[in-house]
């Protein structure tokens, strides 16, 4: 007896949700690279922002329940959503902070309203991250990648913010070497979940081709 399963039904969704993330995580990227002069659009929002919030969503809920690295759990995709939208609103609230203070340099309000995002940033993440590991969904040990962006990206932060508080002018070069180091671990980290998504999508995808094949022809199959 066929499980119709195996051909048809939610579970095919899954490789078609992690793709479409995975392709909108490298898609940031290469807008960052290509032309950074397009990213502002409506509201004062980056299509950076927008496209890796829209990735997080998709990853968060999927398109059924299958294709939902959290498996829908509510602590997890409540995590993953609350960080996009929180992305989303940042990076308008730091335009608007940025405008508002356009004379100071370096406003107060904008190092507090940083801080206070980067911290936001890491519980959320921090929390979505955990909860993919636990889900199940994503194999091992692959669940654990987003873990370990998280990881890189965070003790990076740290790194700069502790040199930029001891660094003086005269080490300028320094500090730029450091803020170049931490924007390659972030796109780097980016990269590096987008093509892993897409890859176990194509993975993903392999197991019901192989058992359709063996449903149309079984004598032809268990030769190959």
């Amino acid at each position: 007896m066929v499980d119709t399963k195996t051909l048809s039904g939610p579970e095919t969704d899954a490789p078609l949700t992690w793709f479409i993330g995975g392709a909108l995580l490298l898609a940031t990227v290469i807008v960052g690279v290509v032309q950074p002069a397009i990213s502002q659009i409506v509201f004062g929002g980056s299509i950076r922002t927008v496209l890796f919030s829209v990735a997080l969503l998709f990853f968060a809920w999927g398109i059924h329940r299958s294709g939902s690295v959290t498996a829908r759990r509510p602590l997890g995709t409540t995590a993953l959503t609350a960080l996009a939208a929180w992305l989303l609103l940042g990076s308008v609230f730091e335009g608007v902070i940025a405008e508002s203070f356009s004379n100071d340099p370096a406003p107060g309000a904008l190092q507090v309203f940083s801080y206070l995002d980067s911290f936001v940033r890491f519980a959320l993440a921090f929390v979505a991250v955990m909860q993919i590991a636990r889900a199940g969904v994503v194999p091992a040990p692959w669940n654990w990648a987003p873990a370990w962006v998280v990881g890189a990206a965070s003790a990076s932060w740290l790194v700069m913010a502790i040199v930029a508080v001891g660094t003086s002018q005269d080490y300028v070069i320094f500090t730029m070497l450091l803020l170049s180091v931490d924007g390659l671990v972030r796109v780097g980290g980016t990269v590096l979940l987008g093509v892993l998504a897409i890859v176990l999508a194509d993975r993903a995808r392999r197991p019901k081709t192989v058992t359709a094949a063996r449903v149309a022809n079984p004598l032809r199959a268990d030769a190959e």
